[in-house]
């Protein structure tokens, strides 16, 4: 889905929310070295559903600025890992 580049920038590239256009930031995953060396991806939901967005900031260039006015943003599966362990019980 297609999304306003200033959308994306103001809201989501910053963790932050949109309440007017709907926009709910969820995750960060990646690398963010001080702004030096950044390459995140960040999960956000609209609408019911879960996008992403790659934000890369690599030796001084960003690749939000080679982007169109509208950001295409894949449809991601929301998913949670179970844990279990062992534990020796003692009668």
């Amino acid at each position: 889905m297609k999304f306003p580049k200033s959308i994306i920038l103001d809201s989501v590239a910053e963790r932050k929310n949109d309440l007017n256009y709907g926009i709910e930031f969820v995750q960060e995953l990646g690398n963010d070295d001080a702004g030096f060396s950044e390459m995140v991806v960040i999960i956000f939901k609209y609408k019911e559903k879960y996008y992403s967005v790659d934000i890369q900031h690599v030796n001084g260039e960003n690749n939000y600025d080679h982007w169109d006015d509208e950001v295409d943003c894949p449809e991601v599966v929301k998913k949670q890992a179970i844990q279990y362990y062992w534990e020796e019980v003692k009668a």
